[in-house]
Formats: C-alpha cells, structure tokens, sequence
C-alpha cells in the first residue's frame, strides 16, 4: 500500500510542473470599427496562467492596419503571470474595403498552448465603387517597356496598388473611385509621375469616379550615366525598424534643395526618384557628381530629409546635403509616425509672396493638432494653389505649410468636430520676412540647427530651437544666448541674449567685417550648451 501510496504522489507533482503553462487572454475579444472617425480601438492582452508568456507575432487577415503595443514594446514581447499589456489597432486603408471585408481576424501567436488565438474586427462601412486606370509606357523614342513596375498613389501619399506592364507596355488596374497619382519604374530609367515628371510635387493627379475609365501613359528616359549613385534604409525612428514601402527622392543643391522649373524637360531636371524595397533599403541613380538633398515620403509616416544628426527632419531647413561623386552608401532616413485616424477634412488655398519668383508647386501642407503639438496628415499643394488634407482625428488645428526657399507658413486655428467635420477656405499666406520669433512648431530638444548657406559670404541665417520642456511651473522661458567665436575662443558677436519661450527661431548673421575663415557659433538655454562650426569664404 505504501508503494502504490508514494507512486501516487510522484506522479501527481509530476502532473503538476507538467500543467504549469501560460493562458493567453484577450478581451474585449471583438473590436467594432463604426465610422471613418472611429477608426482607433484597444484590447487587452493579459497572461492568465503561471508561466511567462511570449507574444511572438501578430498577423492580420490582411494588412488594413497599424498594430502598436503600449509603450511602444516590441515583439517578441514577455508578459509575466499576471500582468497585461494593451494592444492598439488603427484602420488605415480605409478607402480600400469592400463589402468582403467588413469581418477581419488579427491572429496572435505566442507559446499558449492554443495558440494562435483570434482578435475579432467588425467593420460598418465600405464601398464597392471602381474604376478602371490604364496607359502605356514608352521610353523616349515611344518604344514600349515590357515589366515596368507601375504604382498607384491614393490622394498623392498613400501608396494604394502597384501592377506592371506587358509585353506591349499596357497596363490596366482597378482602383476603388478618389484621386490618384500614377508612377512607372524600371530599371535603367528614371522613375516618372504623371504628367511626365520625375519631381513628384509636379506630378498630376486624376480623379476616378465610379465606372470611368482613364488613361495615364508615362514615358521613361533612360539613364544615360549610372557611374553615382546613393543608398541607406528608411527606419521608424521609434522602433527602429525598416519602413517597407514609399519614395525617396533626391534633389540636387548644396545650401538649399532644388525645386524644378515649370516647363523643365525631365533630361534637364535636376530631381530623382526611386522606390523603397521590401527591406526599407533605397538605391536612386542620379547623372551629375554634386550636392544632394534626400527626401523620403512614406505612407502613415511624416515626410522626412536626411541629416547627419540621424533624427527625423521634416522641414528642408534641418537637412544636410550629401556630395554625390561615388556609389554613396548608408544615408538613412529616419521618420515619425503619422497618427492621423480620423475622417475629418481641411480644405483651403494658398497665398504666394507678389513677385514671380515663386509658383504653387513644391508646397508640403502638414496639421498640427494643437492639443497635443503632434503633427498629422500632410498632403501637397496642387498647381492652382489649392490643397486638401484628410484623415483628421476630432480636435483643434493649425496647418503648417513649407516650400523650399521660404520661411514656413501657418494657418488660423481651426477645430474639426462632429458638427464641422471638414473645414473649407483655409488660407496659408507664404512671406519673404524672417521668422523672427518662434514658429509653431513646438520642438521636442534643445536645437542649434546647421547655419544656411554654409559656406557664406557675408552673411547666413542661423536657426536654433527651444522646448518646452525647459519651462518650470513659475518660468515659461528660458535664459537663451548665441554668440560667434573665433577659433581661438575670442567672442565676435552676440546675436541673442534674452529669455525665449518654446519655438523654434532664426537670426541673421552679417559677416561683411571680418575674414574668411571658420567660426564657432554657440548656442546656451539655461545650462544647456551647443556649437556648431561656419564657413566664411570670401
């Protein structure tokens, strides 16, 4: 009986390290998506058991949607017994669903014992409207260009679709009814945007309505010296992780980007594009050793330039440029999450300065919401100056807008709610003044930005920016000073010496007195101190 007895025990405490397991859990199990501006949700996913449980992948039905762990944790993920971790679901294509799509699944793999467990979605809206988009793709001399890749650009930013030619060079896709632009790639030829222009802030849009049918044909020049080339990988900046889809382009200047001429035949242009790969990797030819500026554009990401700080720069007047004279390697571009979730729209025109020198193109329009000084959707001037943003959350906004050469351009406040769901005649007024005292774009550090144009003679605009964070609850601002040095620590100038509050601000430097040679601009908010290193070449 004592055997049997003691048998008995063994087994049963074998029995209970066998049981011991993780038990994912997830609830709500069922997420309802009812509008365009209910288009953000959570769940909870919690570890119900007594060992450690691991979330090794997410992987929805179809690719609708922005996933984001609280904290921005990554997978795999560990959750203690016990413990829970919120999951945040964003639907982003929106436009694309149709009415087989309105029930979607996210399955979560993890080392549960039944896993892959199943968070169901359920969408109220969808529309079953098409068109049908089609051309022909030709090289210079209208010969066509068999597997050329073709790509379909929702309202200019969402890339939407993708199909390729045939042998004839045709194409033919179905596209749900909105606006589009269309680009072609193929190797050994410049990428193209409609309207025949490798610049796509030039590029025309076409608007498909239900059952139309039309015709976009492009044609590709070839490159003619493939001797220069630049590279690098598009990286979320918060995760750290490739971006697998956009377009990067590259403009050609030394102080400032380059912006093409009305009329510029592509062959003379001193723009150039090319896609992003699957692995975040970018590779674009360009025919002329200079100075280049990166830019990389990808969908649910802000637009973004290269510097050599390695941080996200949206505006032109953060950016380096790079000197092109080989195969240029490892120019990462770093971009921030665009969190527009909404259904809101923000509708309005643009005022240019009184003179010629300035056109509609090339104006990158971004909103700022002014409840939690993120920036949101962007989109692009159209050549008659009007612009359109979508995708708005509910909350209150300025529009920013940049065009390179410029000084940035702001909007009056606005406030999308569910009685003004869209707002119609905003109005963005560019000017040639300095910025002078802080924009509206309220930076995150403390900032001494490189000086343009650098080299300079007599004179360059020094740009510096202060947080908020150096604000206490009695002080709203910041002891701020920026001199210029000499090399050899002597002070020729003091440009700024007074309290600032957060903003982001420019001052003139007029060097005409003094000799060519380099100087140390300095830059101190409160016990924060930056320099940085000019150029005066006379």
């Amino acid at each position: 009986m004592n055997k049997y007895f003691f048998s008995i025990i063994i087994v049963l405490a074998l029995s209970g390290d066998y049981l011991a397991q993780p038990d994912l859990k997830i609830e709500p199990r069922n997420i309802r998506i009812e509008d365009v501006f209910q288009r953000y949700d959570y769940t909870l996913i919690y570890n119900d058991g007594d060992q450690p449980l691991s979330i090794d992948s997410l992987s929805p039905s179809s690719d609708y949607y922005i996933l984001d762990f609280e904290d921005h944790q990554q997978i795999p993920l560990i959750i203690n017994p016990g413990d829970t971790v919120r999951l945040n679901v964003i639907l982003t294509n929106f436009y694309n669903i149709t009415v087989s799509d309105t029930t979607d699944t996210i399955w979560v793999y993890s080392n549960d014992p039944e896993s892959p467990r199943d968070l169901r979605i359920k969408i109220d809206f969808f529309d079953d409207d098409y068109g049908n988009c089609f051309g022909f793709i030709s090289d210079d001399n209208l010969n066509p260009l068999e597997n050329s890749k073709i790509y379909f650009f929702y309202y200019g930013i969402y890339l939407f679709d993708s199909t390729s030619t045939d042998n004839a060079g045709n194409y033919s896709k179905l596209l749900p009814t909105g606006n589009y632009t269309v680009a072609a790639e193929k190797e050994g030829y410049r990428v193209m945007f409609s309207g025949n222009t490798p610049d796509p802030f030039y590029a025309v849009s076409v608007n498909l309505d239900s059952g139309q049918t039309l015709n976009v044909d492009i044609n590709l020049p070839q490159i003619t010296n493939s001797l220069y080339s630049v590279s690098g990988t598009v990286i979320d900046s918060t995760y750290g992780t490739p971006i697998d889809k956009g377009v990067v382009v590259i403009r050609k200047g030394t102080h400032t980007p380059t912006l093409m001429k009305p009329g510029t035949m592509a062959a003379d242009s001193n723009v150039y594009a090319g896609f992003i790969k699957s692995d975040g990797s970018y590779n674009v030819l360009v025919e002329d050793s200079s100075y280049y500026f990166i830019q990389g554009y990808s969908e649910y990401y802000l637009p973004t330039y290269y510097n050599t700080q390695n941080y996200s720069s949206v505006f032109w007047q953060n950016a380096d440029s790079v000197f092109i004279d080989n195969i240029i390697t490892s120019k990462n571009l770093f971009v921030v999450r665009d969190s527009s979730y909404g259904g809101g729209g923000a509708y309005g025109y643009i005022t240019l300065p009184p003179t010629e020198d300035y056109d509609f193109n090339g104006i990158t329009i971004l909103a700022k919401s002014l409840d939690n000084n993120l920036l949101y959707a962007y989109n692009f001037a159209k050549e008659d100056g009007n612009f359109y943003l979508s995708n708005l959350p509910y909350g209150n906004y300025q529009l920013v807008a940049q065009k390179i050469g410029l000084p940035n351009a702001v909007s009056n406040v606005f406030n999308i709610s569910p009685q003004n769901q869209n707002q119609n005649a905003l109005n963005i007024k560019f000017t040639l003044t300095d910025i002078g005292d802080g924009n509206s774009i309220i930076p995150r550090t403390v900032q001494l930005y490189n000086n343009y144009p650098n080299p300079f003679n007599p004179s360059t605009k020094i740009r510096f920016s202060i947080p908020n964070v150096i604000a206490s609850e009695t002080r709203q601002s910041a002891l701020t000073t920026l001199k210029v040095y000499d090399v050899l620590g002597n002070e020729i100038a003091t440009l700024v010496d007074e309290e600032k509050s957060a903003g982001t601000y420019e001052v003139n430097f007029n060097a005409a007195g003094l000799a060519s040679g380099i100087y140390i601009t300095t830059l101190q908010v409160n016990s924060i101190r930056l320099s940085q290193k000019i150029i005066l070449l006379k």
